[in-house]
């Protein structure tokens, strides 16, 4: 069989005149044929086609043709539509004079239809025990300034940002950045030891002498280090009384009688759970308590509790354990996200960013707030010539500075003893934000010292030569 050449090939259906069948039946006007009936015709609508030029149809012209083929009338213009064949209208719309629909007179209520209210007396509910406190202007209120204010020392050379501290009884000083800052009684350059390199949250030290630093970071490791020792070691032991993952990220921080030899360690995780550090940190025992553990004082074993939406006070003493119930206003304080709490003989403190502090002196049985004491950053707990007292550190973030209070629980009263702000210090240290923000103070008694830690690193605050350690100069 022959093949078709190439350009046989070629050939498209334009190159073929259109055939279409003329209808028999026309039909009439109201029936339109739906079939274009060309045929022949459809040569004299191209116009100077080429052979392989496409025809183009104009269907206008087509249904012109079509019209013409059957002699159509060119007066012919349609039927008309009358819109108003089939429609009812309404009638007219007569202006509305009010004296019928829903502006028919006024609503009448029976107000024995609704239950009735009675005042609440605060004696009870949700209102009552969850009251939500804006302060008063008293809460931050200036305060005088002390006669002879204390002294503000900084170390020799600038440090970085510190948040840990801690002290021994007799000498020595820590501070944690991401290294541990060893102190020795008032010296002013602090011997640099290394830990793993991670920020470092809390320090106790522990031991006979008080020479070895338990170091919580702030990712959940605990290490310790001796003074003397050439490394760190990590310790491990207290994710076993926890019954913790090995991996599982945690919160920790210290408790107890952290400025006394021998005095008692506690370790707190962030769910509530607390553990008493033994041996050195050799062993752990988790303490059973009926409840979480909101916070640790720093001055003894003591710790405010939470269980369900009760809060408490608990004293873990050698002879027992014995709580008392919080009532408004500590309630409050105690219910916050990160509440601080402090001890002093048998006064109590406690403090939460943004209220006043308060201050018991009968063992947490009657609270009483502070004026001028609001925005407390950190607090501690002193005995000052024989009396119970408190200090507080209160950052004030418009200018940066922080004012160091001396607290009288007996009095419910606070003089300033101290401003930490950036106005002395010449070096670029000062121009980070938050520089003069203390996260932590410690009383050391052995030098009748308070030392503070920040966003400034290290500092220590001590009385005027000329003046006492106490307020009441």
């Amino acid at each position: 069989m022959r093949q078709p050449s190439s350009t046989e090939d070629e050939e498209t259906y334009f190159e073929m005149p259109i055939e279409m069948d003329l209808i028999d039946d026309l039909g009439n006007d109201d029936q339109e044929s739906t079939t274009l009936d060309v045929g022949e015709e459809t040569d004299i609508l191209a116009e100077a086609i080429g052979d392989n030029e496409p025809i183009e149809l104009d269907l206008g012209t087509l249904v012109g043709l079509d019209d013409a083929s059957r002699g159509g009338d060119d007066n012919d213009t349609g039927f008309e539509v009358d819109p108003s064949v089939g429609l009812a209208l309404p009638e007219a719309l007569q202006p509305d004079d009010g004296s019928e629909g829903l502006d028919d007179g006024a609503i009448k209520v029976d107000e024995s239809k609704f239950p009735s209210l009675e005042m609440d007396d605060g004696e009870e509910g949700i209102a009552a025990e969850r009251e939500i406190s804006l302060g008063t202007a008293s809460d931050e209120a200036p305060l005088p300034m002390l006669s002879s204010p204390w002294r503000v020392l900084l170390p020799a050379a600038s440090l970085e940002a510190c948040a840990a501290l801690t002290c021994a009884a007799l000498a020595d000083v820590v501070a944690g950045s991401s290294d541990l800052l060893w102190f020795r009684a008032d010296s002013r350059a602090p011997l640099r030891l290394a830990v793993d390199g991670s920020a470092l949250a809390d320090l106790a030290l522990v031991g006979a002498d008080q020479d070895i630093a338990l170091a919580c970071t702030q990712s959940g490791q605990l290490f310790r280090r001796a003074r003397f020792a050439s490394q760190a070691e990590q310790l491990t032991r207290f994710r076993d009384a926890l019954k913790s993952a090995p991996g599982a990220r945690l919160q920790l921080c210290f408790g107890g009688a952290l400025t006394e030899k021998n005095g008692r360690v506690l370790l707190l995780t962030g769910d509530g759970a607390l553990l008493d550090v033994l041996q050195a940190g050799d062993r752990f025992e988790r303490l059973e308590m009926p409840g979480q553990v909101r916070a640790l004082a720093r001055e003894s074993a003591t710790a405010l509790l939470a269980n369900g939406r009760e809060r408490s006070i608990v004293f873990l003493n050698d002879e027992g354990v014995s709580s008392r119930a919080l009532n408004a206003p500590a309630l409050l304080v105690a219910e916050s996200a990160a509440p601080l709490l402090a001890t002093s003989g048998a006064a109590v403190a406690l403090a939460e960013f943004g209220r006043a502090l308060l201050v018991s002196a009968d063992r947490g049985k009657t609270f009483r707030p502070v004026p001028g004491s609001a925005n407390a950053t950190a607090i501690a707990g002193a005995e000052l010539a024989g009396s119970s007292q408190f200090f507080s550190a209160i950052y004030r973030e418009t200018s940066d500075e922080s004012q160091i209070l001396l607290v009288d629980p007996e009095l419910a009263s606070a003089v300033c003893i101290a401003t930490v702000d950036s106005s002395s210090v010449h070096s670029d240290a000062a121009d980070r934000g938050e520089w003069a923000k203390i996260s932590r103070l410690t009383w050391h008694a052995a030098t009748q010292t308070l030392w503070a830690v920040g966003g400034f690193g290290v500092a220590r605050i001590a009385p005027a030569l000329d003046g006492p350690a106490d307020a009441s100069a």
